[in-house]
């Protein structure tokens, strides 16, 4: 069984989307990425837009198993990405 962890994270000022990327380690062939974008963050918090890819961010921070669990659940149904609107 191959692991499955967070690679790495880039945001997207403009857009505010942060998508999140999840393999066996850096040189996954084929990484599954995550992206959140505002309105899904917002709602989960219960703000409104806009919010700050910061928040986004802080978000991501504090629900790394959740937002793992999301990522493996939509990989093992054969996806290579999923979007958190």
């Amino acid at each position: 069984m191959s692991t499955f962890e967070l690679i790495d994270s880039k945001g997207d000022h403009v857009s505010g989307f942060l998508r999140l990327r999840y393999g066996s380690g850096p040189a996954d062939p084929l990484p599954f990425i995550l992206t959140l974008k505002p309105s899904y963050v917002a709602h989960a918090l219960g703000k409104t837009l806009p919010i700050s890819l910061q928040d986004i961010q802080e978000f991501a921070g504090q629900n790394g198993d959740f937002l793992k669990t999301v990522a493996q659940n939509a990989k093992d149904r054969g996806f290579s990405t999923e979007v958190l609107e």
